[in-house]
């Protein structure tokens, strides 16, 4: 019986094992390809922004009574009429409006959006309960609406690139761009500023005005971090080595290009021209190479917000961009 068990152990092993070195070959496969992630890599960095944005929540947002908008903006406020916490409220609206948007907007947007929903609220909720706290961290109102807009930009700007929602009121603005002529932005804005406005009579007019200084710059902050997340390089070589540079290119970056032929305006010799799209990471290596092999070279390099094609997916969602 002990030997058995024993064998039983050694057999769950072996599998683990295997399973583990076969997942990570395949991925390792995936990326030398710049295949987009798998499932469990993105719901992986779902949650991570998920519990990202629960913790600026529980850490600054609530203690300070920021409305900038989002379920968590009409938590605060309904705290103050209801003998509930503001966690507790989060995710009652949360779970009553993913069931609205199941009968409404289907059950793919439900479930994706559901699963970040539930598991912020449900992070905030338990954070609630391990650190509870009764004030701001610091006197400095600013500073703590500055740290509240950058880990809510982060976390929104990495749901953003997965095609994903945090809910709440993204749901809100969903459900009345269908029913009317408003885009979801402009129907977002609307749905928010209705409740970070109120916190001026509810709470303060300090409170009140930060809290619609947040809303102002959240965008702002999402923008900027999402363009720092999705930036590429675009290089632009001009050699006369085009078999090595194209080698390097396909070999060991298993990238492409398109070259040209061109013609220098001063001394009229033939150039070969590459226009090359690489990730930051292949960018130094590249750019090392390329002065290795044609000290001669011109290169120019350009930063890009946004590269659409085959190798720069980021997930296999066709609605991604």
């Amino acid at each position: 019986m002990a030997g058995s068990d024993s064998q039983e152990k050694k057999d769950n092993k072996a599998f683990a094992t295997h399973f583990v070195n076969d997942y990570f070959e395949k991925r390792a496969e995936a990326k030398y390809n710049h295949d987009p992630m798998d499932e469990l890599q993105r719901y992986l960095m779902m949650s991570f922004a998920a519990i990202l944005m629960a913790f600026g929540t529980h850490f600054f947002k609530y203690p300070n009574s920021f409305v900038i908008g989002g379920v968590e903006g009409m938590s605060i406020i309904a705290s103050t009429f209801v003998p509930f916490t503001r966690p507790e409220i989060t995710l009652f609206i949360n779970v009553s409006l993913l069931i609205i948007a199941y009968f409404v907007l289907g059950k793919h947007f439900t479930l994706r959006t559901g699963y970040v929903a539930i598991l912020n609220s449900l992070t905030a909720l338990g954070l609630d309960y391990i650190f509870p706290i009764a004030g701001p961290l610091t006197s400095n109102k600013l500073l703590e609406l500055i740290f509240t807009l950058l880990i809510s930009a982060f976390g929104s700007a990495i749901l953003f690139n997965l095609a994903a929602s945090s809910g709440g009121t993204d749901i809100i603005a969903m459900i009345i761009k269908k029913y009317s002529s408003l885009e979801v932005g402009k129907a977002l804005l609307c749905v928010d500023s209705v409740f970070t406005i109120a916190s001026i009579w509810i709470f303060n007019v300090e409170i009140g005005l930060l809290s619609i200084l947040g809303l102002l710059l959240k965008g702002i902050f999402v923008d900027v971090i999402i363009q720092s997340l999705n930036t590429d390089k675009l290089f632009i070589i001009i050699t006369t080595k085009p078999d090595e540079v194209g080698k390097f290119i396909r070999g060991e970056l298993n990238r492409s290009a398109t070259v040209m032929n061109g013609v220098g305006l001063y001394k009229g010799i033939h150039r070969f021209v590459f226009l090359s799209v690489l990730s930051p990471k292949e960018a130094p290596l590249f750019k090392r190479y390329i002065k290795g092999v044609d000290p001669s070279a011109f290169i120019t390099i350009i930063n890009t917000s946004r590269i659409i094609g085959k190798g720069f997916y980021l997930t296999s969602d066709s609605n991604q961009y």
